[in-house]
């Protein structure tokens, strides 16, 4: 079902609208303004936008240049309603990004077409976008894609002084698999390779296929400790995945190499992290592959930085201010309205400062439905507010609830709760809540 965002200071013009459009399926989103309408777009999955020319306050043309300008929602097409026949006006809209113009009063059945009209036009150019940054095979980030959006990440993380992992990871002897079998069967490997790849590593990591049976991955906000134990968690499940051909199975590796933006002569550079990840990458294979490769510690050799599962990473020294949190990732979310975010941050710890003692009263009484409402919750929120850690260990956690595997509850969420208490603290702190 799509939805439709009717923006019209005319409550009786909104009311008609509401009316067809529900007629044929619709759902219906209202504004009576410009910055109404703005905060629909930003909180609802609108999919088209009925604007009108005229309104006080924010105009319609001041609206439109205020959508066309982000980024994010730059392809929602808008269509400008208006009783004025104004031809500088309607030549403006369009020229800004509109999609097309009808006049009020308008004719239901005309709207109707020139909406499916324009959510057509969507959908293709939505389709077409996201060929020309997806891979075909594996529907990863292509190469492009990944460059563009690991650069972003970069930019965000070195304003901010916070940790960025990068790994290049290569199937071993995948020319064997190639030879042997078939390149039909190559492509099932790549695509079930890919597959594991996604679901290891975190939502907001980028993962993006860059060569042949090549994959990269850009982790914001992890240091090393946490990059080599996540990276070491898959080649472990990679190597214990048999890959379905058909009637056969058959087993592959990989060999892995990591680079840390906050390590010695490296810092926040994308090639700079991409070379000397691919230079443990290389090493890896050279030593004996299947292995993960990263900066040696002070005391050791280059050839002995292979690693094994590494604990979490040791939590900052508490200090004043937020602790915990991304601000910047957690600014963005509200497109830099430090003053909203900082209302949020509020609301997080008035709704959410008891939920350690709320899960762990939950976890005592085997309440399955509580768990995983006050976890599933946690997590999103986490996410929204920039707390990337808490949202990490409370998404283990939720994970485990949805299997009802309770034997890991308990230390699931220590970790939880650990994290919790920091990021509740680190707010307290800096919005000075009594």
């Amino acid at each position: 079902m799509y939805t439709v965002l009717a923006a019209d200071d005319a409550k009786d013009t909104l009311m008609l609208l509401e009316f067809d459009l529900q007629a044929e399926g619709y759902q219906v989103v209202k504004a009576l303004d410009g910055e109404s309408a703005l905060t629909a777009i930003q909180n609802d999955n609108i999919d088209i936008l009925l604007l009108d020319l005229y309104m006080p306050g924010m105009s319609g043309i001041e609206t439109l240049k205020k959508i066309k300008e982000n980024p994010e929602w730059v392809n929602i097409p808008v269509i400008m309603l208006s009783a004025s026949d104004d031809e500088d006006q309607i030549v403006q809209a369009l020229e800004l990004g509109a999609h097309d113009y009808v006049t009020k009063p308008y004719i239901a059945k005309v709207l109707l077409a020139r909406i499916r009209n324009a959510l057509r036009l969507r959908e293709k150019t939505l389709t077409l976008e996201n060929l020309a940054k997806t891979d075909f095979l594996t529907n990863l980030n292509n190469k492009g894609q990944f460059e563009k959006l690991s650069l972003k990440a970069i930019n965000q993380t070195s304003r901010s002084i916070q940790n960025l992992s990068m790994a290049m990871i290569d199937i071993d002897h995948f020319k064997s698999v190639n030879d042997n079998y078939g390149h039909e069967a190559g492509d099932i490997v790549l695509k079930q390779f890919a597959g594991l790849l996604a679901s290891t590593f975190r939502d907001y990591d980028i993962t993006g296929r860059v060569g042949g049976e090549e994959f990269a991955v850009c982790m914001p906000n992890v240091g090393l400790p946490d990059a080599l134990s996540v990276c070491e968690r898959f080649r472990k499940a990679l190597e214990q995945m048999p890959m379905e051909l058909g009637t056969e199975q058959i087993f592959v590796t990989a060999s892995i190499g990591i680079a840390c933006a906050q390590h010695p002569n490296v810092g926040y550079d994308f090639n700079q992290l991409m070379q000397n990840a691919d230079k443990f990458l290389y090493q890896a294979k050279q030593q004996s592959r299947n292995i993960t490769l990263s900066h040696p510690s002070e005391t050791a050799q280059p050839t002995q930085a292979v690693v094994v599962e590494t604990e979490p990473m040791a939590a900052e020294n508490q200090e004043d201010g937020l602790v915990g949190i991304d601000y910047q990732v957690g600014l963005d979310n509200v497109l830099g309205d430090d003053s909203l975010f900082r209302e949020i941050l509020h609301m997080f710890y008035d709704d959410h400062h008891e939920d350690g003692l709320r899960i762990q009263q939950a976890i005592d009484n085997d309440d399955q439905g509580r768990i995983k409402h006050l976890v599933h919750t946690l997590k999103g929120v986490a996410c929204s507010v920039g707390a990337l850690q808490l949202f990490e260990r409370a998404k283990l956690l939720d994970v485990a609830a949805n299997d009802g595997d309770k034997e890991s509850y308990q230390g699931l969420f220590d970790n939880v709760s650990f994290e919790l208490a920091r990021v509740i603290n680190g707010i307290k702190v800096e919005l000075k809540i009594e």
